[in-house]
């Protein structure tokens, strides 16, 4: 969680100028979560495309503080690293206190995922709760993996 960072939130979104906006988006985005994602070696010596789904993400609306509910799809290809995965669920719960909005939070992920494992290649979707009746769904990275091979509920999460 975003431990011992306090983070003032305006009622409504009107009550938050541009610029306060662009400093806590730039806060929220430089903000190193506690969590660490624990890289382990692969030594499989295979060529494998990894698919993981997590259904339970959450941070906080930047403006209003509100939670926002997220189910994420990651896909990679290995090349000298994996994440163990309890670190990554733990580095997942990193963002329920953290305000960032949907397309920030998957751009953070993506950037600290990356950073960690260093995979051949990568791509994640990110599902965002239905809002005002917005279904809202983010996809970032290699345009090839971008395809999941297991059917899952997050595809009908927003709707």
């Amino acid at each position: 969680m975003s431990e011992g960072k306090k983070w003032d939130y305006a009622g409504k979104i009107e009550e938050m100028s541009d610029e306060q906006l662009k400093k806590r988006i730039q806060d929220a985005m430089d903000f190193e979560i506690k969590n660490k994602i624990r890289p382990i070696p692969y030594l499989g010596g295979e060529k494998l495309t990894i698919e993981y789904s997590y259904p339970e993400l959450q941070a906080r609306c930047p403006m209003t503080g509100l939670k926002d509910l997220y189910k994420i799809r990651m896909k990679f290809v290995p090349d000298k690293l994996i994440p163990e995965l309890k670190s990554l669920k733990l580095y997942f719960y990193g963002y329920e206190e953290l305000p960032i909005s949907h397309e920030h939070i998957i751009a953070k992920i993506y950037k600290d995922f990356k950073k960690s494992v260093a995979p051949k290649k990568m791509a994640i979707v990110l599902y965002v709760a239905t809002r005002g009746e917005v279904v809202t769904t983010i996809a970032l990275g290699d345009e090839d993996l971008l395809k999941f091979t297991r059917p899952d509920k997050e595809d009908n999460f927003a709707r």
